[in-house]
């Protein structure tokens, strides 16, 4: 099973990229931060994820959109019972701090369907951030 789904990553991966420049030429709101692509990496796009102040407001919105969501990795490792033993205290990382609470991952796999993929975008832009 798994031998045959090999056969088929790239055109999953493909996919996956064309999905995440779909959004990234879509999203057109201010309030949202889309980590840029460098030309020396190569995304697959496990997951796509976006960052804004209003995450939680957002999150929400889109559910009732019908847009299911998740913020993977809520808590930073620097905080997680794994790394207590480092002595690491909330603080130490602002700027990771900062992003586990803005953090909100989109969909991205490769069966959606251009019109999801395009009611997603339609359905972050139309949120009244700041609201």
């Amino acid at each position: 099973v798994l031998l045959s789904r090999l056969d088929r990553l790239d055109g999953v991966i493909a996919r996956r990229r064309a999905t995440a420049e779909t959004y990234r030429n879509a999203i057109t709101s201010n309030a949202i931060f889309m980590p840029p692509c460098q030309n020396y990496e190569f995304n697959t796009f496990h997951t796509f994820v976006i960052q804004t102040d209003n995450r939680d407001q957002l999150a929400v919105h889109l559910a009732e959109c019908g847009v299911e969501t998740a913020i993977h990795y809520p808590i930073p490792i620097h905080l997680q019972p794994a790394a207590q033993a480092l002595g690491y205290e909330r603080g130490r990382f602002p700027v990771t701090e900062r992003q586990a609470e803005r953090i909100l991952s989109l969909p991205i796999h490769q069966d959606l369907s251009e019109d999801d993929i395009q009611h997603v975008a339609d359905s972050v832009n139309a949120f009244r951030f700041g609201t």
